[in-house]
């Protein structure tokens, strides 16, 4: 259930970078857009405050459309631990493989956002990829002993990603076609969810926006969105 007038907004942080793929940041950016605490006032307060973060001031996407940040990632650090949900888009694979390589600042910022310490008197930290996103939480060992999701076309570069970046055995990713996947929770008692391809990203949000704000807050977000989930969909939580 989404709080009261007095209740701090939720602060939602989408990691930008060149060549992402515009769906997979637009479709979660709409998701918690159209969540307002108070819809019938004449200017409707929202109840998620969402920053894009960007390296760049302005970020190209692989479609050529453009974007402008609201904060450089170097400034996003002093706000770092008041995101509650940080949203991974994804891209071309050579986009996403080019990132995990050079270990940018993109890299760095996600890692540091997993290693934050617990907070059990707040609502739960997320982190949401969406399509090949994931290959960022790959690279970071962060889907390391989890079940994860990506792009259907991106599937078995996930699979050589983790299995590069972690044990075998217990500690393996098992890496499924899903529309998302609920991966359970990091040590710190950060919730891990990853997406499959592009569209998929707005299944994850509802998902997700279900948890922190209630499934009737998720219904009516994807009733305004005009978005029918489908009756097949699967899927797939985490044992916590």
């Amino acid at each position: 259930m989404v709080e009261d007038d007095a209740s701090p907004k939720i602060q939602v942080c989408i990691l930008m970078f060149q060549g992402h793929d515009v769906l997979d940041y637009a479709g979660p950016y709409e998701v918690f857009a159209n969540i307002l605490r108070n819809p019938d006032a004449e200017f409707p307060e929202q109840v998620f405050d969402i920053t894009l973060i960007a390296d760049d001031s302005v970020i190209q996407s692989s479609r050529n459309l453009c974007v402008n940040r609201h904060l450089s990632i170097e400034d996003a650090y002093t706000r770092i631990v008041d995101y509650d949900i940080l949203i991974i888009p994804g891209g071309p694979v050579r986009t996403l493989n080019a990132l995990c390589e050079r270990n940018g600042p993109e890299v760095k910022f996600l890692r540091a956002y997993a290693s934050l310490p617990p907070r059990p008197q707040r609502r739960e930290r997320v982190i949401l990829s969406v399509c090949t996103g994931a290959l960022l939480l790959g690279c970071t060992q962060l889907l390391r002993g989890r079940r994860a999701t990506t792009h259907h076309k991106a599937l078995d570069v996930l699979r050589h990603v983790c299995y590069n970046e972690e044990a075998t055995g217990e500690q393996a990713t098992e890496v499924i076609k899903a529309r998302y996947v609920d991966g359970g929770f990091l040590d710190n008692g950060t919730r891990i969810v990853t997406s499959g391809g592009i569209s998929s990203g707005i299944d994850a949000s509802l998902y997700v926006l279900s948890l922190v704000a209630g499934r009737e807050m998720a219904a009516i977000a994807g009733q305004i969105m005009d978005f029918d989930r489908s009756s097949s969909l699967r899927n797939i939580e985490g044992n916590d």
